[in-house]
């Protein structure tokens, strides 16, 4: 008899684990040939995933979430504080225009510039990376509209709020970056504590990148989502309000 240690580093677990599973069986299969004795209770795993599914299918919603972000939160984030330093805002304000029309004239011009970037990394993906999609794509259409309207608010927020960009970069990382990490955009939430995946999914990207995932490899439409979009909804309500309220001119 004997014990066998496998050795690995903590940078690399996931190759210890499975070598540590082969020999496993191998010692398993050495074990019945010297006791002549099969074992009574075996594991076989059987993954529920649909026909055709490929690992990309189901990171693809991360990358779509983390385009949003990155577009909605450090595009405007730039542009804005630069228009106030250059007096460009403070020249629209002696015009007729609304804080609430400028806002929203803006969001219209982002939505456009995410839904072209969307675009492109969806026909990217279908015919480099053989993306499958399970859902319909009116479903996925109107997700991508609300998901970007709310992601380019939290940038108008910010870059509105923001006197120059000294103001606006430190206070967009500062929100964004947590956001990224624990919204699913590079790893499952299921491998953080219970408590802190309860408090990620109230995230506004959180909502999004799940929607992405049940319509792309669980074949849900928006109807489905309803959870998602409330949450989706409830942020849309509250960043807006905070970006016509918080806007300044100069």
């Amino acid at each position: 008899g004997g014990q066998a240690v496998v050795y690995y580093d903590p940078g690399n677990a996931q190759t210890g684990q499975t070598f540590a599973s082969i020999l496993s069986g191998i010692l398993g299969g050495v074990n019945e040939q010297i006791t002549g004795q099969k074992p009574l209770f075996t594991v076989t795993q059987q993954s529920t995933g649909k026909e055709g599914l490929s690992s990309f299918d189901y990171i693809f919603s991360g990358m779509l979430g983390f385009t949003l972000l990155s577009l909605g939160f450090f595009g405007l984030t730039n542009s804005l504080p630069s228009m106030k330093k250059e007096g460009v805002l403070r020249r629209l304000r002696s015009t007729p225009i609304r804080t609430s029309q400028f806002i929203l004239g803006n969001a219209l011009n982002y939505l456009a510039i995410g839904i072209t970037a969307i675009t492109i990394m969806f026909i990217v993906g279908i015919t480099v990376f053989k993306f499958n999609m399970q859902g319909d794509y009116p479903s996925f259409i109107a997700l991508v509209i609300m998901g970007t309207i709310l992601m380019f608010g939290f940038g108008l927020a910010i870059a509105g709020w923001a006197k120059n960009e000294n103001q606006a970069a430190p206070l967009a990382n500062l929100v964004a970056f947590p956001t990224m990490f624990l919204s699913g955009t590079f790893f499952p939430r299921f491998l953080m504590p219970q408590w802190l995946q309860n408090a990620a999914g109230l995230l506004p990207l959180s909502p999004i990148i799940d929607g992405f995932r049940f319509i792309f490899t669980e074949n849900k439409t928006l109807f489905d989502l309803g959870p998602q979009l409330l949450i989706i909804g409830v942020w849309t309500v509250v960043i807006y309000v905070l970006a016509f309220r918080l806007f300044r001119w100069e």
